[in-house]
Protein backbone atom coordinates (compact mmCIF):
# COMPACT_ATOMS: atom_id res chain seq x y z
CA UNK A 1 0.00 0.00 0.00
CA UNK A 2 2.80 2.45 0.80
CA UNK A 3 4.83 1.60 -2.20
CA UNK A 4 1.00 2.32 -4.20
CA UNK A 5 0.62 5.89 -2.47
CA UNK A 6 4.56 6.97 -2.98
CA UNK A 7 4.13 5.73 -7.23
CA UNK A 8 0.95 7.90 -6.83
CA UNK A 9 2.36 10.67 -5.00
CA UNK A 10 5.79 10.99 -7.38
CA UNK A 11 3.01 10.89 -10.56
CA UNK A 12 1.25 14.17 -8.71
CA UNK A 13 4.61 15.91 -8.47
CA UNK A 14 5.19 15.21 -11.23
CA UNK A 15 2.55 16.71 -13.51
CA UNK A 16 2.56 19.48 -11.05
CA UNK A 17 5.73 20.49 -12.24
CA UNK A 18 5.14 19.97 -15.78
CA UNK A 19 1.86 22.24 -14.97
CA UNK A 20 3.59 25.25 -13.48
CA UNK A 21 6.72 24.82 -16.48
CA UNK A 22 3.93 25.00 -18.89
CA UNK A 23 2.02 28.09 -17.21
CA UNK A 24 5.53 29.60 -16.99
CA UNK A 25 6.34 29.43 -21.07
CA UNK A 26 2.99 29.32 -22.45
CA UNK A 27 2.43 31.66 -25.20
CA UNK A 28 -0.55 32.00 -27.96
CA UNK A 29 2.37 33.19 -30.38
CA UNK A 30 3.07 30.64 -32.98
CA UNK A 31 -0.64 28.75 -32.43
CA UNK A 32 -3.46 28.91 -35.17
CA UNK A 33 -7.02 28.60 -34.24
CA UNK A 34 -8.36 25.75 -36.07
CA UNK A 35 -11.05 26.70 -38.49
CA UNK A 36 -14.63 25.13 -37.18
CA UNK A 37 -15.40 24.72 -41.14
CA UNK A 38 -12.59 21.60 -41.39
CA UNK A 39 -14.95 19.42 -39.29
CA UNK A 40 -18.44 17.89 -40.05
CA UNK A 41 -21.17 20.69 -39.88
CA UNK A 42 -24.57 19.57 -40.77
CA UNK A 43 -26.55 20.89 -37.81
CA UNK A 44 -25.04 24.13 -37.89
CA UNK A 45 -26.50 27.34 -39.22
CA UNK A 46 -25.29 27.89 -42.89
CA UNK A 47 -26.39 30.04 -45.78
CA UNK A 48 -26.04 28.81 -49.41
CA UNK A 49 -25.81 30.96 -52.27
CA UNK A 50 -26.91 30.01 -55.76
CA UNK A 51 -26.77 32.38 -58.59
CA UNK A 52 -30.33 32.65 -58.86
CA UNK A 53 -31.30 32.68 -54.75
CA UNK A 54 -30.61 32.32 -51.33
CA UNK A 55 -31.52 29.67 -48.60
CA UNK A 56 -30.67 29.05 -45.03
CA UNK A 57 -30.83 25.88 -43.95
CA UNK A 58 -32.93 24.47 -41.17
CA UNK A 59 -30.46 25.34 -38.28
CA UNK A 60 -30.47 28.92 -39.26
CA UNK A 61 -34.20 29.12 -38.95
CA UNK A 62 -34.59 27.46 -35.42
CA UNK A 63 -31.60 29.74 -33.79
CA UNK A 64 -33.57 32.74 -34.36
CA UNK A 65 -37.02 30.50 -33.57
CA UNK A 66 -39.55 34.01 -33.54
CA UNK A 67 -38.03 35.83 -36.65
CA UNK A 68 -40.01 34.92 -39.74
CA UNK A 69 -38.79 38.50 -41.61
CA UNK A 70 -35.12 39.28 -41.86
CA UNK A 71 -32.52 42.26 -43.00
CA UNK A 72 -29.66 41.02 -44.75
CA UNK A 73 -26.76 43.58 -44.87
CA UNK A 74 -23.62 43.16 -46.83
CA UNK A 75 -19.93 44.74 -45.89
CA UNK A 76 -18.08 45.24 -49.40
CA UNK A 77 -14.78 45.20 -47.31
CA UNK A 78 -14.72 42.26 -44.84
CA UNK A 79 -16.54 40.21 -47.41
CA UNK A 80 -19.52 39.09 -44.91
CA UNK A 81 -23.63 39.30 -44.71
CA UNK A 82 -25.25 40.20 -41.81
CA UNK A 83 -28.68 38.87 -41.17
CA UNK A 84 -31.27 40.28 -37.97
CA UNK A 85 -34.57 39.52 -37.33
CA UNK A 86 -37.27 42.55 -37.98
CA UNK A 87 -41.28 43.61 -39.11
CA UNK A 88 -42.87 42.21 -41.80
CA UNK A 89 -44.05 46.04 -42.66
CA UNK A 90 -39.94 47.07 -42.22
CA UNK A 91 -38.78 48.32 -45.40
CA UNK A 92 -36.36 46.03 -47.04
CA UNK A 93 -38.13 43.13 -44.91
CA UNK A 94 -37.26 39.80 -46.57
CA UNK A 95 -39.17 36.63 -45.69
CA UNK A 96 -36.68 34.12 -44.62
CA UNK A 97 -38.86 30.96 -43.52
CA UNK A 98 -42.43 29.34 -44.35
CA UNK A 99 -44.05 29.49 -40.78
CA UNK A 100 -46.71 27.30 -39.72
CA UNK A 101 -48.56 26.78 -36.08
CA UNK A 102 -46.65 23.41 -35.95
CA UNK A 103 -43.51 23.91 -37.35
CA UNK A 104 -41.22 26.12 -38.99
CA UNK A 105 -39.26 25.94 -41.87
CA UNK A 106 -36.42 27.49 -44.48
CA UNK A 107 -37.38 28.61 -47.75
CA UNK A 108 -35.70 29.36 -51.30
CA UNK A 109 -35.26 33.01 -51.64
CA UNK A 110 -35.05 33.74 -54.92
CA UNK A 111 -33.08 36.71 -55.70
CA UNK A 112 -31.15 36.57 -59.58
CA UNK A 113 -30.00 40.19 -58.74
CA UNK A 114 -28.35 40.13 -55.73
CA UNK A 115 -26.81 36.96 -56.35
CA UNK A 116 -25.22 38.12 -59.58
CA UNK A 117 -23.74 41.01 -57.49
CA UNK A 118 -22.35 38.54 -54.82
CA UNK A 119 -21.02 36.15 -57.24
CA UNK A 120 -19.44 39.27 -59.15
CA UNK A 121 -18.14 40.78 -56.05
CA UNK A 122 -16.56 37.07 -55.14
CA UNK A 123 -15.28 36.48 -58.06
CA UNK A 124 -17.51 32.79 -57.81
CA UNK A 125 -18.40 30.57 -60.38
CA UNK A 126 -21.99 30.60 -61.86
CA UNK A 127 -21.34 26.87 -62.24
CA UNK A 128 -20.97 26.27 -58.68
CA UNK A 129 -23.11 27.10 -55.13
CA UNK A 130 -21.15 28.16 -52.06
CA UNK A 131 -22.67 27.74 -48.74
CA UNK A 132 -21.38 29.45 -45.94
CA UNK A 133 -21.45 28.53 -41.54
CA UNK A 134 -23.01 31.45 -39.82
CA UNK A 135 -21.89 32.41 -36.11
CA UNK A 136 -24.67 33.76 -33.83
CA UNK A 137 -23.61 36.84 -31.82
CA UNK A 138 -25.30 38.99 -29.98
CA UNK A 139 -24.79 43.08 -30.18
CA UNK A 140 -26.47 45.96 -28.70
CA UNK A 141 -29.35 43.39 -27.40
CA UNK A 142 -30.47 41.23 -30.60
CA UNK A 143 -29.24 38.14 -32.67
CA UNK A 144 -27.20 38.21 -35.25
CA UNK A 145 -25.61 35.91 -37.68
CA UNK A 146 -22.33 36.35 -39.36
CA UNK A 147 -21.52 35.04 -42.53
CA UNK A 148 -18.12 35.31 -43.69
CA UNK A 149 -18.68 35.06 -47.58
CA UNK A 150 -14.64 34.70 -47.55
CA UNK A 151 -14.90 31.08 -45.95
CA UNK A 152 -16.98 29.03 -48.65
CA UNK A 153 -17.69 25.13 -48.85
CA UNK A 154 -17.83 25.23 -52.96
CA UNK A 155 -20.53 22.91 -54.94
CA UNK A 156 -20.49 22.10 -58.50
CA UNK A 157 -24.05 22.57 -59.41
CA UNK A 158 -25.49 19.93 -62.48
CA UNK A 159 -25.08 21.15 -65.60
CA UNK A 160 -28.28 21.10 -67.39
CA UNK A 161 -28.38 20.65 -70.85
CA UNK A 162 -31.35 22.36 -73.21
CA UNK A 163 -32.98 20.10 -75.31
CA UNK A 164 -33.50 21.27 -79.34
CA UNK A 165 -35.55 19.64 -81.98
CA UNK A 166 -32.68 17.14 -82.53
CA UNK A 167 -31.98 15.82 -79.12
CA UNK A 168 -35.70 15.01 -78.99
CA UNK A 169 -35.85 13.60 -82.29
CA UNK A 170 -32.62 11.09 -81.97
CA UNK A 171 -33.02 7.87 -81.21
CA UNK A 172 -29.25 7.23 -79.08
CA UNK A 173 -30.67 5.94 -75.67
CA UNK A 174 -30.11 8.41 -72.92
CA UNK A 175 -27.12 5.79 -71.49
CA UNK A 176 -25.17 7.04 -74.48
CA UNK A 177 -25.34 10.56 -73.59
CA UNK A 178 -24.98 10.15 -69.98
CA UNK A 179 -21.51 8.66 -70.61
CA UNK A 180 -20.41 11.77 -72.82
CA UNK A 181 -21.52 14.07 -69.66
CA UNK A 182 -19.61 12.18 -66.46
CA UNK A 183 -22.33 12.84 -63.28
CA UNK A 184 -21.28 15.50 -61.40
CA UNK A 185 -21.64 14.80 -57.69
CA UNK A 186 -23.30 18.02 -56.67
CA UNK A 187 -23.31 16.92 -52.99
CA UNK A 188 -19.37 16.83 -52.33
CA UNK A 189 -18.34 20.50 -51.44
CA UNK A 190 -14.76 21.50 -50.89
CA UNK A 191 -12.83 24.33 -49.55
CA UNK A 192 -10.24 27.10 -51.56
CA UNK A 193 -6.96 25.86 -51.30
CA UNK A 194 -5.97 28.67 -49.07
CA UNK A 195 -8.26 26.92 -46.57
CA UNK A 196 -8.03 23.41 -46.99
CA UNK A 197 -4.23 23.29 -46.49
CA UNK A 198 -4.34 25.75 -43.37
CA UNK A 199 -5.12 24.71 -40.12
CA UNK A 200 -6.52 28.53 -39.81
CA UNK A 201 -5.60 31.64 -39.03
CA UNK A 202 -3.25 33.05 -35.67
CA UNK A 203 -4.60 34.06 -32.44
CA UNK A 204 -4.31 36.79 -33.11
CA UNK A 205 -5.41 38.05 -36.29
CA UNK A 206 -8.85 35.53 -35.19
CA UNK A 207 -9.48 37.52 -32.58
CA UNK A 208 -9.63 40.91 -34.62
CA UNK A 209 -11.74 39.41 -36.85
CA UNK A 210 -14.33 37.91 -34.61
CA UNK A 211 -14.70 41.36 -32.97
CA UNK A 212 -17.76 43.14 -33.92
CA UNK A 213 -18.61 46.36 -32.10
CA UNK A 214 -20.76 48.01 -34.62
CA UNK A 215 -22.31 48.39 -38.27
CA UNK A 216 -20.32 50.67 -40.15
CA UNK A 217 -19.57 49.58 -43.42
CA UNK A 218 -22.79 47.65 -43.37
CA UNK A 219 -25.24 48.22 -46.45
CA UNK A 220 -28.89 46.47 -46.70
CA UNK A 221 -29.64 44.68 -49.47
CA UNK A 222 -32.22 46.98 -50.38
CA UNK A 223 -29.48 49.15 -51.03
CA UNK A 224 -27.51 46.79 -52.64
CA UNK A 225 -30.07 46.16 -55.39
CA UNK A 226 -32.19 48.82 -55.83
CA UNK A 227 -31.90 51.91 -57.77
CA UNK A 228 -28.04 54.02 -58.94
CA UNK A 229 -29.59 56.41 -56.30
CA UNK A 230 -30.02 54.30 -53.52
CA UNK A 231 -26.64 52.84 -53.68
CA UNK A 232 -24.84 56.03 -54.24
CA UNK A 233 -26.18 57.11 -50.92
CA UNK A 234 -24.17 53.50 -49.60
CA UNK A 235 -21.17 54.82 -51.05
CA UNK A 236 -20.92 57.84 -47.88
CA UNK A 237 -21.04 55.12 -45.41
CA UNK A 238 -18.05 54.85 -43.01
CA UNK A 239 -16.23 51.51 -43.77
CA UNK A 240 -16.27 49.00 -41.09
CA UNK A 241 -13.53 49.14 -38.50
CA UNK A 242 -12.07 46.89 -36.77
CA UNK A 243 -10.89 47.68 -33.36
CA UNK A 244 -6.90 46.29 -32.39
CA UNK A 245 -6.44 43.49 -30.66
CA UNK A 246 -5.30 45.60 -27.45
CA UNK A 247 -8.79 47.66 -27.50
Amino acid sequence: MNELQNIDAEHESAVAQRTAELENEFSYDGYQVVRKELFAHLRDPAITIRKDSVTFNTACINGMEDVVYIHMMFNKELKRIVVEGCDENDKDALRWCVAKPDKRKSRKMMGRPFSKLIYREMGWEEGCRYKILGYRIQFEGKTLYVFDLNVPEVFLEKKRKKKTDDDIKASEPATVQAEEQPEVNTRKGYYPDDIANTFGVSVEQHREETAFHHMDGYVSVGVLTGSPDRRGEAQGQRPFAVPDAGD
